[in-house]
């Protein structure tokens, strides 16, 4: 996992990252809701409310179960989140193969930081204590939450 920058480097046009971090956002989307696969190939209902009145004129309908909607169906307001911290996983990416550095064990270490550093900012208001404090004082199954996302940036970027 060990790349330095320039090695099969895409051109990352503004355009480019955005296809990166949609990706990612996506993939996060899917992996929170696959512990909720049921035997019949749905998910687990998670119904919710969307303050994106397009997407609830074209469906009828303000609520949505976010569980059984892909993320490209999803309302804006709910693919936020994972837009949101999928950006900050692939501008880490971005930034260290920008300035020649390596996509290694140190950067997925620093780069989770940033990501719950990140998170933290949106979410602070209604985190759960255990997840409310710096990077390096959270559990380590809480540690690996952002890791996975900056190993998950590491690959979208490395198949591009």
């Amino acid at each position: 996992m060990s790349v330095e920058s320039g090695t099969r480097s895409p051109e990352l046009t503004p355009e480019v990252k955005q296809q990166l971090v949609t990706k990612l956002g996506s993939l996060l989307h899917d992996e929170w809701r696959a512990p909720r696969k049921q035997a019949d190939g749905s998910f687990e209902p998670r119904k919710k409310k969307t303050k994106d009145e397009t997407w609830a004129t074209a469906h009828g309908t303000s609520e949505v179960d976010i569980a059984n909607t892909s993320f490209a169906d999803l309302p804006s307001d709910w693919q936020g989140e994972n837009r949101a911290a999928a950006e900050v996983a692939m501008n880490e990416v971005f930034s260290a193969v920008g300035s020649g550095g390596l996509l290694d064990a140190a950067f997925v270490e620093k780069a989770s930081v940033a990501v719950h550093d990140k998170w933290l900012e949106r979410n602070g208001a209604w985190a759960p204590a255990e997840q409310k404090k710096p990077f390096g004082e959270l559990a380590e199954d809480e540690k690996e939450k952002d890791r996975a996302q900056v190993r998950k940036a590491i690959e979208i970027y490395e198949a591009a």
